[in-house]
């Protein structure tokens, strides 16, 4: 199945979902200078607006299958499999699991008044995909696709980005993590391998 961004967004506003934010890489493609291709949808909402937008996604989406772990709500298409057969999201109803998501979904996004839609600023986006970097928890085929990916974010949308508000939020993913990213900051400007 092929799911748009658009569709999940509308779906969620239909169904009077507050307080979501586009994520991934679909949150994020706007700013990077030249866009990569992905699959799955990721959503981030809050906990108490989990319920009805499972329901709507359900409801909207009814072939998919869903599966629920503790940060994330995730749906797949039945009918696809990757090489090794695993089965491949469609769209992830991501749940804030760190203080820093939920600053970003109260004080990071950014709505379109022509259509309603709802992205990460710059340096919600940014750190975000620092927490996902330095997670121990990711896996390395990923981190390698992070490290990418937050390099072409810091140097696309330098210097229209607010180092405070990065290093606030990169305080919010752990206690050393305002000075860290600004590590992380000066090795992408610099072409720099990060230091993890």
């Amino acid at each position: 199945m092929d799911v748009k961004p658009a569709e999940v967004m509308s779906c969620l506003r239909d169904a009077g979902v507050e307080n979501w934010c586009l994520m991934g890489l679909h949150g994020y493609v706007g700013y990077l200078p030249m866009p990569r291709a992905t699959q799955d949808v990721d959503v981030m909402v809050p906990h108490n607006q989990k319920r009805k937008a499972v329901k709507a996604i359900s409801e909207r989406w009814p072939e998919l299958t869903k599966e629920e772990f503790e940060p994330v709500v995730r749906f797949y298409d039945p009918a696809e499999v990757d090489l090794n057969g695993n089965r491949i999201p469609v769209i992830d109803l991501m749940l804030p699991w760190g203080k820093f998501q939920e600053t970003i979904l109260k004080e990071h996004v950014l709505t379109d008044k022509k259509t309603g839609s709802r992205y990460p600023t710059a340096e919600a986006a940014i750190v975000a995909k620092y927490a996902a970097l330095i997670s121990p928890a990711r896996k390395f085929d990923k981190k390698q696709q992070d490290a990418t990916d937050l390099g072409r974010l810091i140097c696309s949308v330098h210097p229209n980005f607010n180092v405070l508000k990065i290093q606030s939020l990169a305080g919010q993913v752990w206690e050393g993590g305002s000075e860290e990213v600004l590590r992380f900051i000066d090795c992408a400007l610099n072409e720099k391998p990060f230091p993890v």
